[in-house]
Parts: structure tokens; C-alpha cells; sequence
């Protein structure tokens, strides 16, 4: 079978439950090695570790707690002492509330990976469509600092080391309700196919972009 990403380390926050584990098993099966953050105790933790191993790459889950921005920054510093090197970050800001803001959340994930990451690496963040309109509700300086423009000056920066930043979203992914957002396997298809094509060498073309998933009909980039 053709693996695209063997030999890749990947990081997927909140990589045990949710669209973050179902995003860490997408690289899996093209053949990364897969590092997974989880609150401490988290019950299927060690579940999703072993399906990613029999998926025939190494895996491992650090009880770090991302759900803010000192906790994001202490998974990338860890995975580099580690195994120093991370190719694809993946941060799941679904599953579980952010205590942080989560334009800030993503721009703390940003800065911390984007010293380490090896060149060609690939960013890609999770979110809730809804997070683009409270970040411009909250900014207090003329030019709103949505998510969205974050993502485009991030892709910027990197260009030249060829790392892309995207960034996949949907108003029916949602933290208060995760029956309902992960009800919808259409949808879920959807996003994991996305974010295999992003983290893969045929997406080198692709960055600084917004890709929304709002409706059954439509898909487009912001």
C-alpha cells in the first residue's frame, strides 16, 4: 500500500477522542508515526494508541492537557526532546472547551512548532466555523484578528521553508455538542479527506487557506 507519510512524526492534540482521534488515525494510515495529547486519565487513551499501532506505525500518548496555550507549548517541547522532530501538527480545538481564546490557542501552536518543525512540515488546525466571528467580536485593534488572518500570515512566514498552514472548519463541529457533530459521518469524511490530502506531498501548492465544511452542498475555501 502506498504510504505516503512513512517516516513522518505527527502531533494530534486532543488525539484521543473525536475528530482528534479519527485525524490521528488518517495519518496513521498513510504512515505516520502518530504522538496523541490527553487530559491525565483519560480511559481511551491507551485504546487509540494500540489501534494505531496495528495500523502498522509507532504511536504514543502524552497526558498533557491542551486546552490552553501553556499546555500546547509544553507537547511541542516535550515531542522534541523526545524524538527531535515533528513533520505534521494537527490541533484539534473541538473535542474538549478551550480555556484560552482560540486565535490566540492557534497562534501559540503556531509559534511554538514553527522553530522545530523540519522544512516541507505541515500545520493544520481544527475548528468551529464560529470561532472566525468571535475573534473579530473581541479584537480591540482596527484590523480584526480573525483566525483566518492568522493562518495567511503564518503561511506567509513559512514559505520559504515550504511548511503550509491551513486550516479545516465547520459550524457542525461543535464542543457543546458532540453527539451531533460527530452524528454526521458525511461530514467527518469530508474533513478527514481534506486533512489526508493537506498533510500529503500533493498539497505543497496549498496554504494559507481556510477550508469550511458548513453545509451538506457546499465546500469552499475562505
Amino acid at each position: 500500500m502506498n504510504k505516503p507519510l512513512a517516516g513522518k512524526i505527527a502531533i494530534v492534540t486532543d488525539g484521543h477522542y473525536g475528530i482528534g482521534a479519527l485525524s490521528a488515525q488518517t495519518l496513521a494510515d498513510q504512515g505516520a508515526d502518530v504522538i496523541i495529547s490527553h487530559p491525565k486519565n483519560a480511559w481511551n487513551a491507551a485504546g487509540i494508541v494500540t489501534g494505531l499501532e496495528a495500523r502498522g506505525v509507532n504511536a504514543r500518548a502524552y497526558a498533557i492537557n491542551c486546552d490552553r496555550v501553556s499546555g500546547i507549548k509544553a507537547l511541542v517541547s516535550r515531542v522534541i526532546d523526545d524524538f527531535g522532530q515533528v513533520d505534521i501538527l494537527v490541533t484539534n480545538n473541538v473535542s474538549f472547551v478551550l480555556q484560552d481564546d482560540e486565535r490566540l490557542y492557534s497562534k501559540a501552536a503556531i509559534d511554538a512548532i514553527a522553530p522545530v518543525i523540519r522544512d516541507g512540515g505541515r500545520i493544520i488546525t481544527i475548528g468551529n466555523s464560529a470561532a472566525q466571528a468571535k475573534t473579530r467580536a473581541i479584537a480591540s485593534s482596527p484590523k480584526p484578528a480573525a483566525l483566518h488572518d492568522l493562518i495567511t500570515h503564518s503561511a506567509k512566514s513559512l514559505h520559504d521553508r515550504h511548511v503550509t498552514v491551513n486550516r479545516l472548519q465547520s459550524n457542525f463541529l461543535d464542543r457543546s455538542n458532540l453527539t451531533a457533530s460527530f452524528g454526521n459521518t458525511s461530514l467527518l469524511g469530508d474533513i478527514t479527506s481534506g486533512l489526508s490530502f493537506l498533510a500529503g506531498p500533493d498539497a505543497d501548492f496549498i496554504t494559507g487557506t481556510t477550508f469550511n465544511f458548513n453545509d451538506h452542498t457546499i465546500r469552499h475555501a475562505a
